[in-house]
């Protein structure tokens, strides 16, 4: 064999560079907010945010949270209700957030879609808190954890995907209802029920594979996933605290596969369209060289 063919077999046995999927995890309390910094959930002011740190404490998995709530009324029919801002907690049991029409007593200032404030109760839409997540990077969310709440609780899952429109400012849902949402780049990702803290305190979400720089995490309603069912027995009563996410990030395409439970390649090796044609043509270069033998010898035997 020639030096040619040996460089060509060494370039097609050689590794080629992994796609490394990595597994995060963010727990919300205290120790875990940016540089042990909580500031922005101490504040009693409406659109407050705070960022927390990753298991892996880095800049680039970092994700800012703010809480928003259907408290802008529209019309009677409960469906296009808009988001406002809402005022964000950390408690012993995670995130909370106390809505404009909430009251800020135990259970209201958990996320939840009963205002129990300043008017009758609301169905489907209306007085829906919910948690936007904005992280550093486009993230594969794979679980949610609560760490309280008032009985069993339901949730709704959206991420901003650009799909089916746009928003010039995905971070920021105010003025906008769960329909508009879904006509402006956002997706439904799944309702998910009886959440309960300590005997099921975590779900795992997301079997699609959706990967994301913005997820809203929401109390239970019908209109997350466009239908807005007035007479759905699902609607209220859900309060929670949120404790806890799980996710996976891969460094260059979606490669998080694993059904929503933050599986992946794990970094290993996957073949390539180039080392086949590497192989395939360093097969071509061998045979072609054994011909080629083959016919001097015939020579040299006539």
């Amino acid at each position: 064999m020639n030096k040619f063919n040996l460089l060509l077999l060494a370039a097609a046995l050689a590794p080629l560079p992994a796609h490394a999927t990595v597994n995060y995890s963010w727990s919300f309390t205290s120790s875990s907010c940016d540089n042990g910094s909580c500031s922005g959930v101490g504040s009693n002011s409406y659109g407050n945010a705070q960022t927390f740190d990753s298991n892996a404490n880095t800049d680039i998995s970092e994700v800012t949270v703010k809480a928003f709530s259907t408290t802008g009324d529209i019309d009677s029919s409960e469906t296009k209700e808009q988001f406002q801002t809402a005022n964000l907690k950390l408690y012993s049991g995670g995130l909370g957030a106390t809505g404009q029409e909430d009251s800020t007593s135990s259970p209201y200032h958990a996320f939840d879609n009963n205002g129990g404030y300043s008017d009758s109760y609301e169905a489907p839409g209306g007085d829906v808190d919910a948690a936007l997540f904005a992280f550093n990077q486009s993230t594969t969310l794979n679980s949610i954890s609560i760490g309280w709440d008032n009985g069993a609780a339901d949730i709704s899952v959206m991420a901003y995907t650009g799909a089916n429109g746009s928003m010039a400012t995905p971070g920021d849902v105010t003025n906008k209802s769960f329909l508009d949402l879904l006509n402006s780049g956002w997706v439904f990702i799944g309702n998910y029920l009886n959440l309960d803290s300590p005997s099921n305190p975590t779900v795992a979400i997301n079997a699609g594979n959706v990967s994301s720089s913005y997820w809203l995490v929401s109390a239970y309603t019908s209109c997350a996933s466009g239908t807005c069912n007035a007479s759905d027995s699902y609607y209220g009563n859900d309060y929670f605290k949120i404790s806890g996410l799980g996710a996976c990030v891969d460094d260059t395409t979606s490669k998080c596969n694993g059904g929503g439970n933050g599986g992946g390649n794990n970094g290993v090796p996957e073949p390539s369209s180039v080392l086949l044609l590497a192989g395939g043509f360093l097969g071509w270069r061998l045979n072609r060289y054994a011909k080629t033998e083959l016919k001097a010898e015939d020579c040299l035997a006539a």
